[in-house]
């Protein structure tokens, strides 16, 4: 690879970027006609929501842009004369596919603008202020829009699609991949018998818990696409079903649907660069899953004055002694309520619907924030803010509690302590501040991250969500008959959020109950019948999730698991056949000769196929080492590329003098648990695991687990000293009623 352009290529570039290839033409979309006779009413405003859709507008510049720099590197690498391939350093002996492969990633290295730049509006930030934007701008002042919304995925190696550019990407012969339903049902099995096995050490809560997460930072921008076959639409990629897969066509079916999410718009007229995804969230553990990643949906969750400290909650519509429910969505969501009277629920993000456990996750954390911003309300004589300061502050608050708890209680479950250690993902104690913030870092979620090694989660997944009493989660025995264990709730139930009102049944109580005592799926390259057979994205629609996710790495233009496996990141030892699978990586010799039955080469496979068959390491952590690498380097960059991270340094000189905590809240803030939260937070929880993300037949009760004193927050001027007259404790348990 060149480390510059030669300026003959860069004028040839510049000359067809604004003769020839400026005039191609994108056929415009018209999407009231597209989505005409759609069967799949629902399937982008549950998987998405409407709001996250493409516009016609964007699509149309940021296509135009993509089918300019295509013209551009086919002009250049078509008919290349000895003359470029010497100045490009590539062989003349090389097949002519390879030479125009070399050379078009030669180019695409160089990200040129070279046709009508476009000056990017100017970001005003606010160095004084101690608390973050919705968006996620200026969280970093050298380059505001690190890790903010709509900003494109980052990247760990290089793009590799088909055509170099943007197609799908193709087998290493040149050919198709092969079809990624048969990859899911020859490669991970079929778990029609329900036979996936257990997990002996994690939660169902922590599958719920991480897909929360995931939900607080990457959502991809969907285009609003009408994929219903016959379609010749190139954004649409469509998985056909095998004749031979009686499972899918048994019951009618032989296209799963899928759209290409929405390209990136580059920020000039054909730059000469691969196409890349948005995030339409903010990348930090900044709870936007709570409080929404833009303006509009902040204020759609929020109490309106005068009474905004709060966020909107919905009266228990069975009353007293049974606590708020999120609020309402709107007829206009999309989301299809089995019951008028018993509304789908609206969130910070998109996505709470999806599942009854996922919504509990969500009401656990709306009830968390009302009951810290009705403490520091009936406790601000000293400081005397008003409540939209109030409000910042619980935000805050929120956000570092999430950190605690994903760095102190789920990732020490997920990797090993030396994957912990050598990416620096263990918090500090007491009072100590953390002085590794780097504003060179950028946040943003890698697409190996967000489409293959954190999908991990839909391995865990079990079949039901149990639902348990107090009694029954405690294994207390009771002589009056009093029922331990409600009827359990069919994962393959999607998007049906009328469990949580179900107060016979237990309502959220028993939901937290059941994620909390039932054990997850294991994390082994095999999936349940629900995700994997049965899964439905709306009303008429039938699909797999594995195919789903391997499809889509494909689009994003991953590279295949070797490339991340032999990354020099990853320190592991190099896989070069499929013998290296067995003899190098430990791989089961089923699994091996499986592959080999699918995949013509070992390079082939894809990255989600290959990181969750990989076995795990015998020093811990439920992934193997190349998932291992590729989350901890994620959570590594979303720790030491945030400026607002609750552990930071007060430092002038790096902005985070505002920002940071004294030592008096850090020490509170530590004492953080999920379980006391779920205690708080419940209508009738006495008591839970410890550690709620691990299996345990001990309960602690709540009244034994630590407390976060909020004191620190009501003295004068943040001063770190505690007034010998104020309690340590939350002390109102009750949410504000609105």
């Amino acid at each position: 690879m060149v480390e510059d352009l030669p300026q003959s290529i860069i004028d040839k570039a510049k000359n067809l970027a604004n003769g020839k290839c400026s005039k191609v033409y994108v056929q415009p979309r018209n999407r009231v006609e597209e989505e005409k006779g759609a069967q799949k009413k629902f399937y982008q405003s549950f998987q998405h929501g409407e709001k996250s859709i493409m516009t016609d507008e964007k699509w149309m510049k940021a296509k135009k842009s993509e089918k300019c720099t295509t013209c551009v590197l086919n002009e250049l690498c078509r008919r290349m004369s000895a003359e470029t391939l010497q100045q490009l350093n590539i062989e003349s002996t090389l097949p002519a596919s390879e030479r125009e492969r070399k050379c078009k990633m030669a180019i695409l290295s160089q990200k040129l603008d070279v046709s009508n730049p476009e000056q990017s509006p100017k970001i005003n930030c606010d160095k004084t202020t101690p608390f973050r934007t919705i968006d996620g701008t200026c969280n970093n002042l050298q380059n505001p829009t690190f890790g903010a919304v709509n900003t494109q995925f980052n990247r760990l190696i290089a793009a590799d699609y088909g055509d170099s550019i943007s197609t799908p990407r193709l087998a290493t012969c040149g050919k198709e991949l092969p079809n990624a339903r048969d990859v899911s049902r020859f490669v991970h099995g079929s778990n029609k018998d329900r036979t996936n096995p257990n997990s002996t050490l994690l939660t169902h809560l922590t599958m719920n818990f991480g897909q929360f997460m995931d939900h607080d930072t990457t959502l991809a921008k969907p285009q609003g696409l009408n994929c219903e076959p016959p379609t010749t639409n190139p954004e649409c990629i469509n998985i056909e079903i095998p004749e031979d897969d009686a499972t899918f066509r048994d019951r009618k079916v032989d296209i799963i649907e899928m759209e290409r999410d929405a390209l990136h718009e580059p920020s000039s007229f054909c730059k000469l660069v691969t196409r890349e995804h948005i995030n339409t969230l903010t990348a930090y553990v900044d709870a936007s899953n709570v409080y929404g990643s833009t303006e509009e949906v902040a204020k759609s969750v929020r109490v309106p004055k005068p009474d905004d400290a709060f966020l909107k909650v919905m009266k228990h519509p069975d009353g007293k002694p049974f606590r708020n429910l999120l609020p309402p969505q709107t007829e206009e969501s999309g989301c299809p309520s089995l019951d008028p009277q018993r509304p789908c629920f609206l969130s910070g993000d998109e996505r709470n619907n999806e599942n009854p456990g996922l919504n509990s996750v969500h009401t656990i954390f709306v009830r968390q924030h009302n009951r810290i911003a009705t403490f520091l309300l009936n406790n601000n004589n000293a400081n005397r803010w008003e409540k939209d300061r109030i409000f910042d502050e619980t935000r805050k608050i929120i956000g570092a509690q999430l950190q605690v708890i994903t760095y102190n209680e789920f990732l020490p479950l997920i990797l090993s302590r030396k994957t912990i250690k050598k990416f620096g993902l263990e918090l500090l104690k007491g009072t100590q501040f953390f002085n590794g913030y780097d504003k060179n870092v950028n946040a943003q979620v890698t697409n190996a991250f967000s489409v293959a090694a954190y999908r991990f989660g839909h391995s865990l997944v079990q079949e039901w969500f149990k639902r348990f009493s107090q009694i029954g989660f405690e294994h207390k025995r009771t002589e009056c008959g009093l029922k331990t264990e409600f009827r359990p709730i069919p994962v393959l139930d999607f998007n049906n959020p009328q469990y949580l009102y179900e107060t016979d049944q237990g309502g959220v109580d028993a939901i937290v109950r059941g994620l909390v005592k039932d054990s997850a799926a294991k994390s082994d390259g095999r999936f349940s019948s629900s995700v994997q057979e049965n899964l439905r994205r709306g009303e008429g629609d039938l699909s797999d999730l594995v195919s789903i996710n391997i499809q889509r790495g494909r689009e994003r233009g991953l590279p295949g698991y070797t490339k991340y496996r032999n990354l020099q990141l990853c320190g592991l030892s190099n896989v070069k056949s499929f013998e290296d699978l067995k003899n190098v990586a430990g791989f089961q010799q089923e699994d091996v000769e499986n592959l080999r039955k699918v995949y013509d080469n070992v390079h082939d496979i894809d990255l989600f196929v290959g990181g969750m068959l990989e076995p795990r390491p015998s020093d811990g952590g439920v992934l193997g080492p190349t998932f291992q690498c590729i989350v901890a380097e994620q959570f590594r960059r979303l720790r030491v590329g945030d400026r607002f991270w609750h552990e930071n340094a007060p430092n002038p000189s790096l902005n985070t003098d505002r920002t940071a905590y004294n030592g008096a809240m850090l020490r509170e803030i530590r004492k953080t648990t999920f379980a006391r939260i779920l205690c708080d937070n419940a209508d009738s929880i006495t008591a839970v695991n410890k550690m709620v993300f691990q299996q345990s037949k001990e309960r602690v009760n709540c009244d034994q687990l630590p407390t976060v004193s909020l004191t620190p927050w009501i003295t004068p001027h943040r001063d770190s000293g505690v007034p010998d007259d104020v309690d340590d404790d939350l002390l109102d348990d009750d949410d504000p009623e609105f």
